[in-house]
């Protein structure tokens, strides 16, 4: 045994040695050689499409060029979220210091003018890579060991924040790149030559007149040029580079100064998960004295023999042990939610576990997207026994219904999804997703997902059914009146504020993350925040649906699951308040995508929430049914 483990290390650390992941795999250059920069796609915070870098006529390699670099492989990931990566006429030697380096001169005309001029007013960012780091500007005031930088450079200065009026265009860039100077290694004795790593890539851009100052000027700085207006034709493109030494920046945490906070932000952080605890420490006292006082009394009440008479007048949850188990309307499609909702929820906390050991590293491009689509179709066979074995309980074992649970969530996602492509299609964006990627996504649905839905339902099916603790009669009890509180609509959304609540403050980091260009890595923290969403949705359904069970209502199948998946619309409804404070969105179209991506991402926890309501309210329905004794 000792010595097959043995074996297995070895081999593991054989395969180790050679397994290669671009970007995340250290690369080491010797002094001159030579690098080039990579540009990405054209972003911004107010109008939330991306366009391709050369859908501006910027200086550009040969259209052959360009082609034989576009066929190498992305993957899923990229793709769905728009990032077009290709090569440039940017390049840089190692260790090679350029003050001044001209790429192009182009003249424009008007349109190309205007252009540039849309781009820049609309604050788009340009977007560039070397190393697979990505460029960043440089903090103009605080020190860089202790300053969030942001990705990405602006194109230009609008008119609104120059003195003259003028639109300005940035058409110099000074490259900061900070490096890592290796040990020397020595083969058979003899030292190889000395290598360095790159650990750092920022940029200053400059608008500057190349006509006043000229890159072949002696005495040039960009500081000193006159700005570049838009209302020129002529405009030449140049590039600084300085190399700095870092020996405090090694390339393991050369990633760093991307993800790092403010000291504003992780005091936020850590007040969040003091205010989510709070949150989870009342709701656990509430369920606590239901259990421990209101349903002990109950319980010793109803098993005593001697109070059999009392018991029969007694108003209560007891009363309607006939009922609760009761097959609910529309039960087919609570079957089909609380399937999906159980896939979801294990595809979010699979990943959250992949993200805590650094698999999904932001320097591995797209692989988080990629990570949840692909557990989501594995993970089909999960929701096709989930949901086969509350329909044989309900009796309505049928195939079709099992083909439902594979299609309907998926199909509704993916039209809204599709919708929202047409619109980047006819908007030329580069997050406009091709067709061939659409027929992959949709094989995965329909030839992986949906047969893993059909074999996790054979297992379910093969499964005795599950058969409830009390009987239901077969005339069904009237409901008594309910009290206001416990009536819908309000009953159903009022109770979905304190997973919102505890939720709340790291939504607001990921809404930043994904709309306003942030980094978003501290998933140590958002597991914390998913587990108390999770313990705080179970508790507010339970305290719920005990108090709908007092009242002798036994309709608690759907309430339970739309109880909890009501933090939906509490997440929707703070989208639309980020909306029209935080974002400062002019483009109709812009803002339709931004409310169709919200109401997906809603939908989505909607059917996550609503299924972990669900079970919890299911666990505790059958636990305190099977506790009394039924006559």
């Amino acid at each position: 045994m000792t010595k097959a483990a043995a074996f297995l290390a070895l081999t593991l650390a054989i395969a180790a040695q050679g397994f290669y992941i671009p970007g995340v795999t250290p690369m080491s250059y010797q002094a001159l050689s030579p690098l080039g920069i990579r540009v990405n796609s054209l972003t911004s915070v107010q109008n939330i499409m991306p366009f391709e870098w050369y859908s501006l006529p910027f200086c550009s390699p040969t259209k052959e060029e360009r082609r034989k670099y576009m066929q190498r492989s992305q993957n899923l990931g990229e793709v769905l979220w728009g990032d077009k990566i290709e090569i440039s006429l940017y390049t840089v030697s190692v260790l090679v210091d350029e003050v001044c380096r001209e790429v192009c001169t182009l003249d424009y005309d008007e349109r190309q003018m205007r252009q540039f001029k849309n781009r820049i007013e609309q604050k788009y960012r340009g977007n560039m890579m070397m190393d697979n780091l990505p460029v960043a500007e440089e903090p103009s005031t605080e020190k860089l060991s202790t300053a969030a930088v942001q990705v990405g450079f602006p194109l230009g200065v609008p008119r609104s924040a120059t003195l003259r009026g003028e639109t300005l265009i940035n058409n110099h860039l000074a490259f900061k790149i900070s490096y890592h100077r290796q040990p020397v290694q020595t083969k058979d004795g003899t030292p190889l030559p000395e290598t360095y790593r790159i650990v750092g890539f920022l940029v200053t851009p400059y608008s500057i007149d190349h006509d006043e100052l000229p890159c072949s000027s002696e005495k040039f700085s960009p500081e000193l040029g006159k700005p570049l207006s838009t209302a020129g034709k002529k405009v030449t493109w140049t590039y600084s580079v300085k190399w700095v030494e870092n020996k405090e920046v090694d390339w393991s945490t050369r990633w760093d100064v991307y993800l790092r906070s403010t000291a504003t932000e992780s005091r936020i952080h850590w007040f969040a998960i003091i205010n989510s605890l709070l949150v989870v420490i009342f709701l656990s006292v509430v369920v606590a004295i239901i259990l421990l006082r209101a349903l002990h009394k109950d319980f010793n009440r109803y098993n005593d023999p001697e109070n059999v008479e009392e018991q029969q007048e007694e108003i209560g949850w007891k009363l309607v042990h006939t009922e609760v188990f009761r097959k609910p309307p529309y039960a087919l499609w609570l079957a089909v939610y609380v399937g999906t909702g159980a896939q979801l929820l294990l595809m979010t906390m699979t990943t959250l576990i992949f993200a805590l050991f650094g698999f999904l590293s932001p320097a591995n491009r797209g692989a988080l997207l990629t990570a949840l689509i692909f557990l989501f179709v594995l993970l089909g066979s999960y929701a096709g026994y989930t949901a086969a074995r509350l329909l044989k309980m309900f009796g309505m074992r049928k195939w079709s219904h099992i083909f439902l649970v594979g299609t309907f969530f998926p199909g509704q996602m993916v039209l809204i999804w599709f919708s929202l492509n047409l619109l980047l299609w006819s908007q030329n964006s580069a997050s406009a997703v091709p067709f061939t990627t659409i027929l992959t996504i949709m094989a995965l649905w329909l030839g992986v997902s949906l047969v893993l839905v059909l074999l996790g339902a054979v297992v379910g099916f093969k499964k005795p059914a599950i058969e409830p603790v009390c009987a239901a009669n077969i005339v069904e009890r009237p409901v008594p009146p309910q009290p206001w509180y416990l009536r819908a609509p309000q009953s159903i959304l009022l109770p979905g504020i304190l997973p919102f609540g505890a939720a709340f403050i790291e939504s607001v980091f990921i809404l930043s993350s994904v709309w306003q260009g942030r980094v978003y890595y501290v998933f140590g923290f958002l597991s914390l925040v998913f587990l108390i969403l999770i313990i705080t949705c179970a508790e507010v359904t339970i305290v719920m649906v005990y108090f709908q069970l007092t009242r002798e209502d036994y309709n608690w199948w759907w309430r339970s699951f739309l109880t909890s998946g009501s933090y939906a619309f509490w997440l929707y409804m703070y989208c639309i308040n980020y909306y029209v404070n935080a974002l400062h969105i002019p483009n109709l179209l812009s803002s339709i995508l931004y409310f169709g991506y919200m109401f997906m991402v809603s939908y989505f926890f909607f059917v996550l929430t609503g299924f972990i309501g669900f079970t919890s309210a299911f666990i505790f329905v059958w636990t305190i049914y099977s506790s009394i004794k039924i006559s």
